[in-house]
Parts: structure tokens; sequence; C-alpha cells
């Protein structure tokens, strides 16, 4: 089987806007389709800690979610979290850079793609960063971040907020790219 050139990833598919699809490469609209699902997923273990904490009573530290409890490390699952979310933001940064200058992308969507997308997922990835390192000097949990100690605010609802955001901001773009082209009217 023959491997896509670049150049090719990126190619308007004739057949697809023939079709009513958005003018984009079946490649990267199935790249971006995965991107969505995965964080999807991403989000409900989020969803699934604050159900552990505040349902279950399970105290935050412990509550890691289903992948969290089979692949903790240094009893937390914050080793997880740093490699999806370092993951998740260069796929962003992939998906921005073909992305976003497509037409049937409102430039309000790209915008919010941009802020509340790529730099909220940034931060995210800056939180990442400080929670590992006090991982790393604990050998574990305690291990805060940078806002959650600022605002006292429990962490599991603050990257519930940055994960549920920045997921919003990476599907408003993809919807726009899952409409049927509409026709040039004739003048």
């Amino acid at each position: 089987m023959a491997e896509a050139t670049s150049s090719q990833i990126g190619e308007t598919s004739r057949s697809a806007t023939a079709a009513g699809r958005p003018a984009i490469g079946t490649t990267l609209l199935a790249f971006y389709a995965a991107v969505v699902v995965v964080q999807g997923g991403h989000v409900v273990e989020h969803i699934i800690q604050l159900i552990q904490v505040y349902v279950l009573g399970i105290p935050d530290d412990e509550a890691l979610g289903l992948l969290g409890f089979v692949l903790a490390f240094q009893g937390t699952e914050e080793w997880l979290h740093i490699v999806f979310n370092l993951t998740y933001l260069a796929c962003l940064v992939i998906i921005s850079s073909r992305v976003l200058g497509l037409p049937m992308v409102p430039l309000l969507a790209r915008m919010a793609f941009l802020f509340f997308g790529v730099w909220l997922e940034g931060w995210h990835v800056i939180e990442h960063i400080v929670i590992i390192s006090n991982v790393v000097a604990n050998n574990g949990c305690p291990c805060p971040g940078i806002l959650d100690s600022q605002l006292g605010v429990s962490d599991t609802v603050l990257h519930f907020g940055y994960n549920a955001i920045a997921y919003t901001a990476t599907v408003l773009p993809f919807v726009y790219l899952l409409r049927p082209v509409r026709p040039a009217k004739p003048q």
C-alpha cells in the first residue's frame, strides 16, 4: 500500500466535495475526528473523577478515574495526564495549522479554537508540568498545580474545567467541517 505524501494529506478531495462533504483532505478530517473522539474520552475520565469525589466520597488525591487506576505511577494519574495533554496540544497545533484557514470555518469559531483550545491547552500543559514537578518532589501527591493553589479550588474541578472548555473549542470548528458544502450561488 502506498503512503500518502504530505501534499496529498491536505489535498481537497473532488469526490468528497461533489458528495457535499467539506473541502478538506480525508486524512486530515479522520485525524481531527480521532482527536475529537479521544479527547471526548478524556473529558469522560474527568467526569468520572468528579463522580468519585462528589458522589462516592473518594478523596481528591485518590480519585484517579478509570484509566488512572490501571496506569497509576507514583500513586497518581498525573503522569498519564501530562502525556495525554502534551499529545493533545501537539494535535491541536497540527489541526490549527491546516484547518483554521478554511473558509467554511467562521472567524469566531477559529478564534475560539485558538484561544480556548490551543492557548488554554498550552496553559493546561504548564499546569501539568508544575504538578509533575510536585509529584517528583513528593514521590506522589500532594501535587498542586498553579491555579488550584491560588484559587483554593480542587484540581479535580479545575482540570475538568480546562478539559471541557478546550474540548468545546476543538469540537466547534469540527462541526463546521462536517457540514455539507453549499454550492456557490450563480450571479
